[in-house]
Parts: C-alpha cells; structure tokens; sequence
C-alpha cells in the first residue's frame, strides 16, 4: 500500500505538469489560429437620440449579437469637449464589430459639432482597418448621420465608405409640435410644408447622387388616427425618401402598436429582425 502511495506522489505532480503544458501548446494554437484569421474591414455603428446615451441601443446589438450578426461590441465615448475614446479596437477574428456611440453632450442640436464628432470618429475607425460601415441611427441620432452625410458628399480616402444607413424615428421634417411636420407628401417625398429642419438638409441628396449607399427608414404608428409614434410624425419620417436618390437605394417600413412608441421603437423585436435583414442581405 505504500508502495502505491509512493508511486502515486511521484506521478500526481507529474501528471499536472503534462496538463498544464498541454493547456499551454492548446491556448498557442488557439492564439496563432485567430491571428491567422483577417482583421474586419466593416463595422456597424450605433448612434442614440436626444438626451439619451448607448443603452438604447444595447437591445439592438444582444440582438445582433445573439444572432451572430456581429461578434464584437466596442463603446465609442465623445467627451463634451469632442475627444472620442475606444474602449478597444477590433482585432484578428472580429465579424462585423459593433460600436455603440455615447455623446456625453447628448442634447447638443449644433449639428455642424455633431459633424465633427462623427468625422472624428470615422477617420479613427479608418486608421483602425475599417474601410467600410453601417451607420445606425435613432430619432436624433439620425440628424448627426445625415449632417454627417452631408458635409462628405465626396468619398473620402481617409474614411470609410457608408455601405448601408438605417433610420429609426427620424424628424427630417420636425416633430409633432409643429404643424407642418404633419405635411402631405409629393410622390418624391418632398413636404408640401418645409420646416426649417428640412431646408437646412439642402444638398444632402449630393451625397446619395455621388454615392451607392443602401438606406432603410424605419418609422412608427402608435398613436393611430395621429400617423405618428407619438414625438415624430410620419411624413416627417418619410420625408427622407426626397433625398434619397440614385445610385442609392432607399426603403421605408411602418411598424405599427404600441410598440411602435418613438422610446420603444428601439427595444421592438419587428426592428430587431428588420436590421438583421437588411446588415446581412
């Protein structure tokens, strides 16, 4: 019986040591593995609404993770001051990464600041790899895309090109407190009552002429009779579609009920789907 006791002191540490060089050639390999793996060239960046930060946009992208759409998320932060940290920077083995965008000044409506911010933050991604991105906005998150959009009509060599844009809850044309954001529509989208925020969107269809850019504009109807999620009406929404022009391609969906709410919109499983549809066709 000592003898095996003996015996087994003497192999037990042995033992361990074999697994542990085991587990140490197992974690090599997986390492040199993902290196061997491309670093992603496209990314999908989030930008919230008015007075609100990156957790409105965390049930979309659980989402997106969950169904593989992405396997990355990275917190992009804009100090007041316009500085923007990375919490990380995609690497070797990062499908489609995820930025979720927090303006620190979240109710800034300079939208020529929002500009800056945004270019800050794609010429950064730029330097990063990423040659090209899905921007995702909503409600006023939107007006710092298109602002975005409209000071680059040209492709940029120092930033990636906007493959797909989607819109949720967009007030191109204003908000329910203003009469004319309820405008009837032409067959182009263009308001028969132009607010201010409409006209000052002139030359944006520049950028969507001298690009190929896919958007799709998301807009609800909780409110019924309204025609309005309850904060933007729906020929604000729709107004976009006048911008909108060839070689880029535009598309709107209504979703309608009480989920259809302007804050709920964002956690709305029928606008989970549609942006699983649209990041992957």
């Amino acid at each position: 019986m000592k003898k095996y006791k003996r015996i087994l002191l003497i192999l037990i540490p042995i033992l361990v040591v074999v697994l542990a060089l085991v587990g140490i050639l197992y974690q090599k390999q997986q390492n040199q593995a993902k290196s061997n793996e491309p670093k992603p060239t496209e990314a999908t960046v989030f930008f919230h609404g008015y007075g609100s930060s990156r957790n409105a946009e965390k049930s979309m992208n659980n989402y997106l993770m969950k169904e593989k759409v992405s396997n990355r998320t990275i917190n992009v932060t804009v100090s007041k001051s316009g500085k923007v940290d990375f919490s990380s920077q995609a690497k070797a083995g990062d499908k489609n990464p995820i930025y979720l965008v927090q303006f620190n000044d979240n109710s800034n409506t300079d939208f020529a600041k929002t500009n800056q911010w945004v270019t800050t933050i794609m010429k950064q991604l730029h330097e990063q790899g990423i040659k090209s991105v899905n921007l995702i906005g909503h409600s006023m998150g939107n007006m710092a895309i298109v602002y975005y959009l409209k000071n680059h009509v040209q492709q940029s060599s120092q930033l990636p090109a906007v493959k797909r844009e989607i819109d949720i809850a967009g007030h191109f044309n204003g908000l329910n407190r203003q009469e004319a954001a309820f405008s009837s529509l032409n067959e182009q989208g263009q308001p028969s009552q132009e607010t201010d925020s409409f006209k000052a969107l002139a030359g944006l269809e520049k950028y969507y002429q001298n690009n190929s850019t896919k958007v799709l504009n998301i807009y609800g109807n909780s409110t019924g009779s309204t025609q309005s999620d309850s904060t933007v009406p729906n020929n604000s929404s729709k107004s976009l579609k006048y911008f909108v022009q060839s070689p880029s391609t535009y598309q709107e969906k209504l979703i309608s009920g009480k989920n259809a709410q302007h804050s709920k919109l964002h956690e709305n499983q029928e606008v989970n789907e549609l942006l699983k549809q649209f990041l992957t066709e």
